[in-house]
C-alpha cells in the first residue's frame, strides 16, 4: 500500500476529489458491496473529509458522477497516482475487476496522461500485491 503524507501533498479539494473518484469506482459494476464501502469509507476516515464532504462522497454510490469530470479537479501529480492506486483498490475490494472497473481506469489513465502500458502493468502490479497481502493474512491465520 501507498502511504502518501496526504495533507502535505494533496490540497483538501483534491482530496474530496479522490475520494469521489474511488466511491464513482465502486459503483462501475452497478452494484457497490460491503467491502466496496468499508474501503471508501476508511480512505475518507484516514483524509479526515468533513462530515459535508463525506456526504457529498457518498452521494456517488446511488448517482455516479462522470469520474472523468471529478479526476479533472486532481491537478497535482502525487494526487493523480494517489487516486489512481486508490481507484485500482476500490475496484478490487471485492477481488474483481469488471469491464466497466476496466474501462474508468483506462480513462482515468489518459486524463493524467499516464502511459497506457505502464497503466497497464501498475494495475497488475496492485492486483498482485492485494492477492500477496491476502494469502499472506490467509497464512496467519493457519499458523
Amino acid at each position: 500500500m501507498f502511504d502518501f503524507p496526504i495533507a502535505e501533498l494533496i490540497t483538501p479539494e483534491e482530496q474530496v476529489a479522490v475520494a469521489r473518484c474511488v466511491a464513482i469506482m465502486a459503483s462501475r459494476d452497478d452494484s457497490v458491496s460491503d467491502s466496496e464501502r468499508h474501503f471508501v469509507e476508511e480512505l475518507m476516515g484516514q483524509m479526515m473529509l468533513l462530515p459535508e464532504e463525506r456526504d457529498m462522497v457518498r452521494k456517488e454510490f446511488s448517482a455516479p458522477t462522470n469520474i472523468v469530470d471529478v479526476a479533472g479537479g486532481v491537478k497535482h501529480r502525487e494526487a493523480r497516482i494517489f487516486l489512481y492506486y486508490q481507484a485500482v483498490c476500490a475496484a478490487m475490494a471485492d477481488n474483481e475487476l469488471v469491464a466497466g472497473e476496466a474501462d474508468a481506469l483506462e480513462k482515468l489513465a489518459e486524463v493524467f496522461e499516464f502511459d497506457a502500458e505502464v497503466a497497464q502493468l501498475f494495475v497488475r502490479w496492485v492486483q498482485d500485491s492485494l492477492e500477496l497481502r491476502e494469502r499472506g493474512q490467509q497464512l496467519l491465520v493457519e499458523l
